[in-house]
């Protein structure tokens, strides 16, 4: 039975991004000398039409080839993915996988801190709701 269908990506569509990230354009042939393992020529055709469906890639012509190029940038692609995965497995809650974590010690108290003085250290954004 085939696997249902995901705006989040594979491990192997977000090694495919990340080549176009790195090029900005690239043929599909470049995209598969960039990938790990090389897979076959079909798989990185068949991958690239699957993300342009998702909506992550467009192509356009070049000459008898296609040149593809990421309609998202990463940093939206990681925004997307996030707020997929925290809805499918936290609820929602950014706190929750926080404390997650923290559980698991992926995030010391050390890291906290560093985390802490990091944003601290970010100019001040607007959070959503807030008057002028």
């Amino acid at each position: 039975m085939p696997r249902p269908r995901t705006e989040i990506l594979t491990q192997r569509e977000a090694q495919i991004m990340d080549a176009l990230w790195r090029f900005g354009n690239a043929t599909a042939d470049q995209v598969r000398a960039a990938l790990p393992d090389q897979p076959h020529d079909s798989t990185v055709r068949t991958l690239l039409r699957i993300l342009e469906a998702k909506g992550y890639v467009t192509h356009s012509a070049r000459g008898k080839s296609y040149l593809y190029h990421a309609k998202i940038g990463r940093s939206q692609a990681q925004k997307s993915a996030i707020r997929q995965f925290l809805a499918r497995l936290f609820g929602g809650s950014a706190e929750s996988l926080v404390l997650r974590l923290i559980e698991d010690e992926a995030l010391t108290p050390e890291k906290l801190e560093e985390i802490r003085q990091s944003l601290q250290s970010r100019p001040a954004r607007r959070r959503k709701g807030a008057s002028s």
